[in-house]
């Protein structure tokens, strides 16, 4: 499967760049996890803790492309 509109890879580090820097402001203590509730059956997990997220997307094209649209806000 092939992903739309991005690199996987370049996401990934952004987000992980994005990450270390809320760390040093002192912001990234807590550890979410992000939980998806549709009952449709997905390539990736229902729910992963955000530190988890770099490694999904560069993993995971279906995962990559859903949180492209999430982060675009398209439907």
């Amino acid at each position: 499967m092939r992903c739309e509109g991005g690199d996987p890879a370049a996401a990934a580090e952004a987000f992980r760049r994005y990450q270390e820097a809320r760390r040093r402001e002192g912001k990234g203590g807590s550890r979410p996890t992000l939980v998806n509730l549709s009952t449709k059956a997905k390539a990736y997990p229902n729910a992963i803790t955000v530190d988890q997220i770099p490694e999904e997307l560069v993993r995971n094209p279906e995962f990559f492309n859903l949180m492209r649209k999430v982060v675009t806000k398209e439907r």
